[in-house]
């Protein structure tokens, strides 16, 4: 077992280097247009400037991965991207399938997480009044106040991303998740299940 495990590990990181998660920020445009709405309107909100400023590193560390895990399991849950023995060919392995599919939709969500962050400090240094905020939060917006909001914001925007990938159709999600084979593979996969007779 110990000597199958680099091989196994290489041919992840293949599949997911192929599968290319940048992608998937451009491919979903409804999440993505859900991600940067909401951030965009809760970065100028009073009562996430004060939960920005009180709360914890620990809180919102635990706050942001809570996020990205719910809409990394919002998407592989909502758009069955969950690969069943039954959908591959023999000899494939669905672990490493499905493993594929998690760590390249986390990839894509942290990317996509990363650009948000980053619209966000732009928008505070744009429309963030340091005396308005100071009169809502108590403090007067330093350096890492700003990285707190956005960070905040970001993880609060990430969440209804999970819900607006609901709107995305399951062929536009496969196509920003998967390669041109497993594409092919997911779409009969979902041929498949259509046809099958219920129990």
């Amino acid at each position: 077992m110990t000597p199958r495990r680099p091989g196994r590990l290489r041919r992840l990181a293949g599949m997911v280097l192929v599968n290319r998660p940048w992608r998937l920020v451009l491919g979903m445009r409804s999440a993505l247009a859900a991600v940067l709405a909401t951030s965009a309107y809760l970065v100028i909100t009073s009562t996430v400037w004060q939960l920005a400023a009180s709360l914890s590193v620990t809180k919102l560390v635990v706050t942001m991965v809570a996020a990205i895990a719910m809409m990394v399991a919002w998407i592989v849950g909502a758009h069955h991207l969950w690969w069943r023995r039954d959908d591959l060919p023999e000899g494939e392995e669905p672990a490493l399938w499905n493993a594929s599919t998690v760590v390249t939709v986390l990839l894509g969500v942290l990317t996509m997480a990363v650009a948000v962050f980053v619209f966000n400090i732009v928008t505070m240094v744009f429309f963030l009044e340091p005396p308005v905020y100071s009169s809502d939060a108590g403090t007067w917006p330093g350096f890492l106040d700003h990285v707190r909001l956005a960070w905040l914001a970001t993880a609060f925007a990430t969440v209804a991303g999970a819900v607006g990938s609901g709107l995305d159709s399951d062929a536009a999600v496969e196509a920003a998740t998967y390669d041109g084979e497993q594409q092919r593979r997911a779409r009969e996969a979902d041929h498949h299940s259509a046809g099958a007779s219920p129990h």
